[in-house]
């Protein structure tokens, strides 16, 4: 086996230098909870993260390796059959409904377990089966679906089956659900909860406990009150039935993660949550907890699967569906593997997590989640730019006053000193760059993304008629974001975590130097329910500006000496990427053109064990991989630093086993590429290079016809694999621009070294930089190309092709040049000779004549 290990330090080492004297002679503490010795214990079991900092919590947490020992563990010594032919797995899974019961501190008298595949699945189950209209009455009155409209979109879908059921279906703002509870609970307890009545209609109030947008906390302590009626007045003015029985359906998946859920204090009559969000695995298990006195309205489920019935005939209409909920609706045969692991779940967590809050665990991971996300709140709240503009505007609805309103969610964006702002997937790529997981987008809440961005329905609309959709990279519309940042905090989180987000933020977008706070570990048993701000983020400030880097802003000359051409523009060099993500092969006098671009041009991939295509994104060294190509001997012979070279053919008849490959890293990794695996012996060298086991080269099929994507007037072109385009043309004046542009003085790059960042098949030379975004198609020689568009860029361009180091530039200047638009070089597609020809060469100095079009089309 062979260890992966990524250096993604490039900026840390910057500001360990420039540390105050407090932070280099003082340890801060890991957690202002847990003891640095338990932090320690609890962080050994992620390894696996290496440098990777994970703040995607609300998303997934991780699973601690112990975990999957002990799951491992289990089933090796264990036999689980069906339990729905053996007791004993059914047994072990009954053990496991009580075991969550008494999780969330109540018992099988009062609540039912019913496993679900997660959240999206209970949500589904309660509006199928929830009966709207009243019992009794032959022309029933039929009661109201209401929802907050700060849910996710899991809970928005569901409107489709309340109007199914002739439901009233109602949306209320965050605004008016707090004034209707909070107002509500100010009146006289003469106020009581009134009775179920069979004769009225029955109305659903759906909301979830935390936003899964920016942690805030939904009152749960008010069920009473929404059952007494404190929506009536909503409905009113909607013009809809007001006599109604009220339940309340929760969506607890964001809140369980990182807090303690009481039903002994609070009794929703639905909950629904999946287990994924709390412990990382196993994944596809949720639950749907029904409190028993308010089962009898869920009486409208259809379907039935397996196990749930007592009796069916299948030449007659008949079956009589079981009496016990779980089974009833449980279709099937459960997950039942994954509902065992469960209990080495629970049992890995209270061995980890101490019980420093309360004596309980659930406190103890939600306050020390919740200090942490604190300090990000506070430090992005002070951070500035040297001219004392703001660089992050936050999305709360609490400031982290009180840990019963707010969880370890920070949602924000960043701000550009001009007060322009950084759009949300030129800071993923960043992130990206520096091994930091945040999530970006609206996170499936368009409500709470809408309410903050303060953008009206008739914005969004607009936004989505401009090309923006739910989970692309359009992340700014006429300079406003569609979207935001979102870190979320796990237990296995530290303080150390936040610096190496916040270094990232300063190092690529806030020209400021980092003082990190001091953190001090509370010695409390039982901490307060109210927490006030610290004081220590008070002392955050901006620093020194740093210097202008007039210094180092080189003009380089390009030396054109030796073009025979007296053209304007000509082709400087060209080069091709054998292997895609690997080193380039530059091309000394010409080349033929194939059918899917240059020959021999990304017709091989390395792929890993489970058939995905590895790139540079992943494993940087990839660009150490050289290939060298003989066409005399019909060999590519690869090299590598310190390894003897290896020689592959260029001949596929040299290779006898046929692979088909998946590979989905891009866009274009929907495709199902045939092809040709080329043999153990360069494949053990591929695994021995980039130190990385099982790894295979495989060659694409000379039948196998992909096609791009894009579809224009003309024919639809062939590709090899290469991301969208046959070929990609960059222009060194543009790349001239851009280097007198980058300001950062750690990066060191020449003009030659720049333009090898972008992996340019056919670079071209000329006077005016940026002049090949308005081409409609180029004739370089005598060989006719159509341009397809600008090339999307990504974090590999702060690859640099020579080390394999990453750098936080070019990207950052091309998002500040292009207004956030991560765009260079253009892509082409071949369209034959001028002449009618048949010689398909491009050759080096080589004119190159542009041809632009009136109609002046947008890219």
């Amino acid at each position: 086996m062979f260890a992966v290990r990524i250096k993604t330090d490039i900026s840390i080492q910057h500001y360990t230098s420039t540390r105050s004297y407090e932070e280099s002679h003082e340890m801060s503490a890991l957690s202002q909870v847990i003891d640095d010795e338990h932090m320690v214990k609890i962080t050994s079991n992620f390894k696996r993260l290496g440098e990777r900092c994970y703040l995607e919590n609300a998303g997934t947490t991780l699973y601690p390796q112990s975990l999957l020992v002990n799951v491992n563990e289990d089933l090796m010594n264990n036999v689980y059959m069906n339990p729905h032919s053996d007791k004993y797995t059914k047994d072990c899974i009954d053990q496991i409904r009580c075991l969550i019961l008494k999780h969330f501190n109540t018992d099988p008298s009062n609540y039912t377990v019913v496993f679900t595949s997660g959240t999206t699945q209970s949500l589904k189950l309660i509006l199928e089966s929830f009966q709207f209209a009243s019992n009794e009455n032959d022309d029933p009155d039929t009661g109201s679906f209401v929802y907050l409209s700060d849910n996710h979109t899991s809970v928005l879908g569901l409107r489709e089956l309340a109007s199914d059921k002739n439901a009233d279906v109602i949306n209320i703002t965050h605004d008016d659900f707090l004034t209707a509870v909070n107002s509500y609970q100010k009146k006289t307890m003469s106020w009581k909860h009134k009775m179920k009545n069979s004769n009225e209609a029955n109305s659903l109030f759906v909301y979830p406990a935390q936003s899964n947008f920016n942690g805030y906390k939904y009152p749960i302590d008010c069920m009473d009150t929404i059952k007494s009626g404190c929506l009536n007045s909503h409905l009113k003015k909607n013009l809809c039935q007001i006599n109604n029985n009220w339940y309340v359906l929760l969506d607890a998946a964001s809140f369980v993660s990182t807090s303690g859920l009481d039903l002994a204090k609070t009794q929703p009559d639905y909950i629904c949550m999946s287990f994924y969000k709390m412990f990382g695995y196993p994944t596809g298990l949720g639950a749907l907890l029904v409190k028993n006195s308010s089962e009898d309205v869920l009486s409208q489920k259809k379907y039935f699967g397996g196990g749930t019935v007592d009796i069916v005939l299948s030449s007659e209409n008949y079956h009589v569906k079981r009496k016990n909920l779980s089974e009833r609706f449980e279709d099937g045969t459960s997950s039942f593997l994954s509902i065992i692991a469960l209990k080495q779940c629970f049992d890995t967590m209270h061995r980890l997590i101490p019980r420093t809050v309360h004596d309980n665990v659930m406190d103890t991971i939600s306050y020390h989640t919740f200090y942490l996300a604190k300090d990000l709140y506070y430090q992005l709240q002070e951070l500035h730019h040297t001219n004392g503009n703001k660089a992050a505007i936050l999305y709360m609805d609490s400031d982290f006053s009180d840990i019963k309103k707010q969880g370890a969610i920070v949602t924000f964006n960043l701000l550009r000193e001009d007060g322009s702002y950084v759009g949300y997937s030129e800071f993923q790529h960043m992130a990206d760059l520096f091994n930091v997981n945040v999530r970006t987008g609206c996170f499936c809440n368009s409500g709470s993304c809408q309410r903050h961005l303060m953008s009206t329905n008739k914005e969004m609309k607009e936004m989505y008629k401009a090309g923006h959709v739910c989970g692309d990279e359009l992340d700014l519309v006429d300079g406003r974001p569609t979207g935001a940042i979102r870190v979320s905090f796990g237990y296995f989180n530290t303080f150390n975590d936040i610096d190496k987000l916040m270094t990232m933020i300063c190092r690529c977008f806030v020209k400021a130097q980092i003082r990190r706070p001091k953190r001090i570990r509370n010695n409390h048993h039982s901490l307060l329910d109210s927490i006030k701000p610290n004081k220590i983020f008070n002392t955050i400030t901006n620093l020194r500006k740093m210097l202008h880097n007039q210094d180092f802003i080189n003009n380089i000359e390009e030396d054109l000496d030796y073009s025979p051409l007296d053209s304007k523009i000509i082709v400087k060099e060209a080069a091709i990427f054998p292997i895609k993500s690997c080193g380039a092969f530059k091309i000394r006098s010409s080349w033929k053109i194939g059918s899917k671009g240059f020959e021999y041009d990304r017709e091989w991939m390395i792929i890993k064990d489970n058939g995905v295509c590895l790139t540079q994104k992943q494993n940087p060294k990839m660009c150490m991989i050289r290939p060298k190509i003989d066409l005399k001997q019909r060999i590519m012979t690869l090299h590598f630093k310190g390894k003897s070279p290896i020689a592959v053919s260029l001949d596929t008849m040299a290779y006898t086993k046929v692979k088909e490959s998946s590979f989905c890293h891009t866009k274009v990794c929907t495709d199902t590429i045939h092809g040709y695996d080329c043999g153990d012996e360069v494949a053990d060298w591929i695994s021995e290079a980039l130190e990385v086991s099982f790894l295979r080269l495989i060659r694409q099929s000379s039948s196998d016809n992909r096609l791009q994507k894009k579809k224009h007037d003309g024919d639809q072109k062939l590709l090899a694999l290469s991301n969208q385009a046959q070929f990609l043309l960059i222009n060194k004046a543009t790349v001239r621009w851009l280097k007198d542009k980058i300001l950062d003085p750690q990066f060191v790059d020449d003009i030659d070294l720049l333009t090898d960042r972008f992996r340019g098949n056919i670079i071209i030379d000329m006077e005016d930089e940026l002049a090949e975004r308005d081409w409609h198609k180029v004739i370089i020689g005598n060989q006719e190309f159509r341009v397809e568009g600008e090339c999307p860029r990504c974090q590999m361009v702060c690859i640099d092709q020579q080390t394999g180091e990453k750098t936080v530039e070019p990207l950052r200047t091309i998002s500040e040049q292009f207004g956030g638009k991560l765009r260079f070089g253009i892509y082409l597609s071949y369209l034959g000779p001028v002449d009618g020809t048949k010689d398909s060469v491009l050759k080096i100095y080589s004119a190159v004549k542009p041809i632009t079009n009136d109609d002046n089309i947008s890219r």
